[in-house]
C-alpha cells in the first residue's frame, strides 16, 4: 500500500432535460427526467450515509423561470442547430418538471455532509465545439456564475457540457478554479471518429477494464482533474454488458487508487439513474460501501473537486 492515501471524488452532471434540448430526443428520456428529483433526493441520502462530498455541476437555467428573453446574448454557430437561443425550451413554453428545479440548491445544501455546487454551464452550450467563440463562452459562463451568485454560491468547479473542452482561460476569469477533464482513456482523448468511440466504450465495460487513476494538472491557470470512470446505467444498451460490470470496474479503480495514492474520479448524470432508480441506486451504494472501507483503513480520502484544487 502506498504511504500516500488515494482520493475518491465524484462529479454529477446535473441538468435534467437541458442536456438534450438541442438533440430533439427529449421523449426518449422523459420517464427518467420525471424520476430525477427523487433520484437526487436519494443521492443526497446516500452521500450523507457514506459521508461523500460530491460535486454537483448544475446547468444554471434549471434555477430560472425562463421567459424566453435572451436578447443580451448571441447564438453560437453550431451546425446541428439553427438558432441556439431560438431553440431553448423557454422560448416555446416548457414542461417545468423537465426543465425547472428551483428547489435544487436548497436540497443539495441541506445535506449533512457538505456538498459542492459547481457549474455545467448556463444553457448546456458546448464550449469546445466549432462555432462557439470566445464571446459565446464568456456570455455562457458569465450568465451561469451570475445565476449561482444570486443563490449565494460562488462556484469554483466546472464540468464542460458533453466533456467538450474549450476556452478554459475564461473559467479563470470568472473565478473557476477546477474543471473535469476528458476521461483518461486513449479512445476518449485520441483523434478518432466519434462513431468509433461507443463500441470501444462498450468493450471496455464488457471486459471490466480497470479504470486508470489520474492526477490534477494545471492548464491555463485552472486545475484539470480528468475523469476516471462513467457509472453506466442499466439501460441504453449498457444492460447487455455482463451483470455488475460498472460496480466491478469501480472496485478495481478504487483498489488501484488506494494502492498508488492516485485519484479515482467517478461521474454520471443523475437522470441516468432515473430509468431504473432502485436497481441503479443499489449498484451505486455497493460502490460507496467499498469507498467507506478504504476510508476507514486510511487508504482513501473523499474530496470534492473544489477541495482537490485548493489542496485540502
Amino acid at each position: 500500500m502506498n504511504d500516500k492515501a488515494g482520493v475518491f471524488t465524484i462529479s454529477l452532471d446535473t441538468e435534467l432535460a437541458w442536456g438534450m434540448f438541442d438533440k430533439s430526443n427529449i421523449d426518449k428520456y422523459k420517464h427518467a427526467y420525471r424520476n430525477t428529483p427523487e433520484v437526487i433526493n436519494r443521492l443526497c441520502e446516500l452521500f450523507d450515509e457514506y459521508e461523500i462530498p460530491a460535486t454537483w455541476a448544475v446547468v444554471s437555467h434549471l434555477l430560472e423561470d425562463c421567459d424566453g428573453d435572451h436578447s443580451d446574448r448571441t447564438s453560437p454557430d453550431f451546425e446541428w442547430v439553427n438558432d441556439w437561443f431560438g431553440e431553448l425550451p423557454c422560448s416555446g413554453g416548457m414542461d417545468k418538471d423537465l426543465w425547472y428545479a428551483p428547489w435544487l440548491i436548497d436540497r443539495i445544501q441541506d445535506c449533512k455532509t457538505e456538498q459542492e455546487v459547481g457549474l455545467h454551464g448556463s444553457t448546456h452550450m458546448q464550449l469546445g465545439a466549432d462555432g462557439c467563440s470566445r464571446q459565446h463562452a464568456e456570455e455562457e459562463i458569465g450568465a451561469a456564475v451570475e445565476t449561482l451568485r444570486g443563490y449565494g454560491v460562488k462556484p469554483k468547479s466546472f464540468v464542460f457540457p458533453r466533456n467538450d473542452i474549450g476556452h478554459v482561460d475564461m473559467l479563470r476569469e470568472h473565478g473557476i478554479e477546477v474543471y473535469r477533464g476528458t476521461d483518461a482513456r486513449w479512445y476518449e482523448r485520441a483523434s478518432i471518429p466519434g462513431s468509433v468511440q461507443p463500441p470501444l466504450r462498450f468493450a471496455d465495460e464488457a471486459i471490466r477494464g480497470t479504470p486508470p487513476v489520474v492526477e490534477p494538472v494545471e492548464r491555463d491557470g485552472v486545475v484539470e482533474i480528468p475523469g476516471t470512470q462513467v457509472f453506466r446505467p442499466s439501460n441504453g444498451g449498457w444492460q447487455y454488458t455482463p451483470g455488475g460490470s460498472s460496480v466491478a470496474r469501480a472496485k478495481k479503480g478504487l483498489e488501484h487508487a488506494a494502492r498508488t495514492g492516485g485519484v479515482f474520479h467517478l461521474w454520471f448524470h443523475p437522470f441516468n439513474l432515473g430509468h431504473e432508480p432502485e436497481r441503479d441506486l443499489e449498484r451505486l451504494e455497493r460502490v460507496l460501501s467499498v469507498v467507506r472501507e478504504f476510508v476507514a483503513d486510511g487508504a482513501l480520502e473523499c474530496r470534492s473537486l473544489k477541495d482537490m484544487a485548493s489542496g485540502r
